[in-house]
Order: structure tokens, then sequence, then C-alpha cells
């Protein structure tokens, strides 16, 4: 076997060159009252859940031959506009979501009292379907309350991201000084 010689790439460099620093990462929008990522993703998760919870409701709606409020009966079904506003509801809070729009538990924790309401009007003609509006309601509720837990805090008129003075005397980050001896 005849070994190839070594590449000067091979090597690391000589003492005293300059060093490949690899790039910083990028952003985080870790501004106060914004979502963290896996609580942002869990939102929107959630509400694309309730979107399709809707779409199972309708069908189940046409099913049993009781239509929701607002579906409307067979014969007299409402305005496509007035049918399609839950999961309107349901997309806009997936888009704040998505775009980790200020306090998304908070628009969130509305939107599933939105849904509590559009349940409420269903108690007198179907018990059924007005346990299931509820039901998606509660979960709606649960999973804004969890990301209440996620939300980003910081001090009042303070980036959250800017230094702090340590009590050394040095900010996070800044090299430390060589050990003198």
């Amino acid at each position: 076997m005849i070994e190839q010689p070594a590449r000067t790439s091979d090597f690391a460099p000589p003492l005293g060159a300059p060093q490949r620093v690899p790039p910083p990462p990028p952003p985080v929008d870790d501004r106060p009252g914004r979502l963290t990522v896996a609580w942002q993703i869990m939102v929107a998760a959630g509400w694309a859940a309730v979107f399709f919870a809707f779409a199972a409701t309708w069908k189940v709606s046409e099913e049993i031959g009781i239509g929701t409020w607002w579906l409307g009966p067979r014969a007299q079904p409402r305005p496509l506009v007035v049918s399609l506003l839950p999961f309107a509801l349901a997309l806009a809070i997936s888009l704040t979501a998505i775009y980790n729009v200020r306090r998304v538990p908070w628009i969130s924790l509305g939107g599933a009292l939105l849904v509590a309401a559009i349940a409420v009007f269903d108690v007198s003609r179907s018990g059924g379907l007005a346990a299931i509006e509820f039901a998606i309601a509660a979960g709606a509720a649960l999973i804004s309350l969890g990301a209440m837990a996620g939300t980003r805090s910081g001090a009042v008129g303070q980036h959250a991201t800017s230094p702090t003075p340590q009590p050394s005397g040095r900010t996070p980050g800044a090299p430390l000084d060589p050990p003198s001896i």
C-alpha cells in the first residue's frame, strides 16, 4: 500500500494563525410576551386540531341529521360565512401562534371562550353536539393555559437579552482575562 503525503489542510493551523469561527446562530425572538418555539408549535398544532375537530363535528351533524346553529337545518342552511366562522377562528389563532404574536396564550384563551360561546347556542338543539363543542373549547383552553408557562418574560423597560452586570463586574460572553502568574 502506497502512503500518500499529508496535505497541509490535514493539520491544525499553526499557532498564532487566525482561527475560523463558526457563524453565530440565527437570532431568536426572545422579546417579552412571545412564546418559546416548543410552545409556539404546540399552540399552532392545538388550534389545527380544533379546526379538524370542527370538521368532524360538521360531519357528525350531517350524519345524525341535526344541524348545529352555525350550520343550520338541512333545508335552510346558514350562509357560508356563518358556517365557516369556527374554522376561521381556529385558523386565525393558529396563524397568530405561527407568527408568534405577543400574548398568544391570552388570544388563544379568548378563542377558547369563543368556542365555548359557540357551544352554548347548541345546548338546546343537540346536547351531544354541544358537549363535543364544549370539549373542543376545554382542550383549547388547556393548551392556552399551558402556553402561559412557555411565555418569555423580561424586566420592565429592559430588553430580555441586554447584558446585565455580573458581580465580578464582567458582562456575560466577555472574554476572560488571562491569569497572571
